[in-house]
């Protein structure tokens, strides 16, 4: 009887655990390179396939960018509608009849903003896309694993179909 209550017992800090880490804002960097493109471009790409992405654990993100003129960078933001503020049932991704109006195509221009804001909520993935030079971006993802590197993939042919 006793050895039951220490198993169960170790099992719910387990799981404790695993769901803290899970929904932490602060996700750990999982890739970062250089790509041929402009920031801009390559992450209009990214959203719009992200968004196009018809897979219901892709569905329940809501993509976010910016873009920062001053520092040549744009972020996106992959947040989780699960644990965003105003999302109720009749928009919430786990509803099959709610009304999605998440997608924004257009990013949000932050003027003379000298840092990156960084992620506000609890977020699948993170990019932060910077043009090192004319024909060259600097790219970092956060995020979880999964859909980190979904979202990942779709970067790079994002950066294989750049002109």
């Amino acid at each position: 009887m006793k050895h039951h209550t220490v198993i169960v017992t170790i099992i719910v800090l387990l799981l404790s655990a695993c769901a803290g880490t899970l929904n932490t804002k602060e996700k750990p960097l999982r890739y970062e390179t250089t790509l041929h493109g402009e920031h801009v471009q390559l992450a209009r790409c990214v959203v719009s396939r992200v968004s196009a992405d018809p897979r219901t654990f892709m569905r329940i993100f809501h993509y976010k960018s910016r873009i920062y003129p001053d520092i040549a960078a744009t972020e996106i933001h992959a947040y989780d509608t699960r644990f965003l503020p105003y999302v109720y049932a009749s928009n919430s991704p786990q509803n099959p009849d709610a009304i999605r109006d998440y997608f924004s195509p257009s990013p949000e221009v932050m003027d003379n903003t000298q840092t990156l804001i960084g992620a506000e909520y609890i977020y699948g993935f993170a990019f932060t896309l910077q043009q090192v030079d004319e024909n060259t971006v600097a790219v970092a993802l956060k995020g979880n694993r999964f859909v980190g590197s979904i979202a990942w993939d779709y970067l790079q042919g994002c950066a294989a179909h750049m002109p």
